[in-house]
């Protein structure tokens, strides 16, 4: 299924029973194509977590990459399955990881790793963020800083809601959120952008297609 294709054909469809100005098609086809990708990606991850056991884990992971990923930006895989094949097996490793190690971690050891956590993504949200993605670099200073705000806010609301589940909930799950955070943080660093475009090119012999909506919240 070509994805592009898809977004593209409602998009025509859309714009001609609304009367859409010709210029606005393909922002409603991009716009499309996000909802789309978007949706598949939740079906996909929501499906494999609940047959593996691994709902909540992954649940709250994905929450907790995705919306730091929209304000801090990072790399990219260059086709929209190549990005949803790598944002799945990072979700569902980050709840594995979380469901598996939980009982190896103390409370206090995985409250002072978030700490840890929280530290150095500000630090690199300060470097680093918004990270270059494709079709959208942003050089307004203003912008760049309104970024890092942005960015630091959600991180400090996310170490206060993981030190929460920690202590009233499963830890499990902060842990699978901490995966996630670092991942993501990660991602918009300089090693980052070598590591996904050398695992991009991996999966370029398996899915050769069209790149991925900047906006999409995969890698």
């Amino acid at each position: 299924m070509n994805l592009n294709h898809l977004a593209g054909g409602a998009a025509n469809y859309l714009s001609k029973e609304l009367a859409l100005d010709a210029g606005k098609i393909d922002t409603l086809r991009f716009g499309l194509e996000i909802i789309f990708g978007t949706f598949i990606k939740g079906v996909t991850l929501i499906s494999l977590a609940h047959f593996l056991g691994i709902l909540p884990e992954v649940t709250f992971a994905m929450v907790s990459g995705a919306l730091y990923r929209l304000l801090s930006g990072g790399a990219h895989c260059s086709g929209y399955w190549r990005c949803l094949t790598l944002g799945v097996l990072i979700y569902l490793g980050a709840g594995e990881l979380g469901f598996s190690l939980k009982r190896y971690l103390s409370t206090d050891f995985l409250v002072y790793s978030l700490l840890a956590g929280y530290l150095l993504s500000s630090l690199c949200v300060i470097a680093w963020v918004p990270g270059e993605v494709p079709f959208k670099n942003i050089r307004d200073i203003s912008k760049r800083v309104m970024f890092k705000i942005l960015s630091l806010i959600y991180l400090s609301l996310w170490l206060g809601a993981s030190i929460i589940v920690v202590h009233h909930f499963n830890s499990s799950l902060a842990l699978a959120g901490l995966i996630a955070v670092i991942t993501q943080t990660v991602s918009f660093s300089p090693p980052g952008y070598k590591a996904v475009h050398q695992l991009d090119s991996l999966l370029a012999g398996f899915f050769k297609e069209r790149r991925c909506s900047a906006h999409d919240a995969g890698y």
